[in-house]
């Protein structure tokens, strides 16, 4: 039910934009943002379930657990998949260290090429380092640090 919960605000998503009349290049965005990506942490729970009931043992069919997709068209619809993924789970990352920030981004845009959802856009492997680098940019600047100010330069409200 999760995982329908999750794919569903593709639809969701598509239905909103429609209602309100955006461009259609706006709701293939919308469309393709997620290709036919894995849903893989309730993929995973409904692997480790059947494998604890081995009685009522059931193939977990992947399929299932996949965007319905289309896979981005466009070099555009690529990189706004690749956006939304790494901002998404660089918000996970207990101590977003620049290293841990690097890994994720490789890791993530590596997933995604060898599942082949780049296959349908005109990416090319360079642009896509390209992409990784300037993702990994600007995720470092927004979770970079802060100092903490004393409480006598607060802004002070005033009664």
């Amino acid at each position: 039910m999760s995982t329908l919960i999750i794919i569903g605000h593709v639809k969701d998503g598509v239905e909103l934009a429609e209602e309100y009349h955006l461009p259609q290049v706006l709701i293939d965005f919308i469309e393709q943002h997620h290709g036919t990506t894995l849903v893989e942490y309730f993929f995973h729970a409904a692997n480790k379930k059947a494998d604890e009931e081995p009685d009522r043992k059931q193939d977990v069919e992947e399929s299932a657990f996949r965007y319905p997709g289309p896979k981005p068209q466009t070099r555009e619809a690529g990189i706004l998949m690749l956006a939304d993924c790494v901002e998404s789970a660089s918000r996970t990352l207990s101590e977003p260290t620049p290293a841990r920030i690097r890994t994720l981004v490789h890791q993530l845009t590596m997933k995604r090429l060898l599942d082949g959802q780049f296959d349908e856009c005109s990416l090319k492997l360079s642009e896509i380092h390209q992409i990784e680098e300037s993702l990994i940019k600007s995720l470092i600047s927004m979770h970079h640090g802060r100092i903490v100010y004393p409480e006598s330069t607060k802004v002070q409200k005033t009664a």
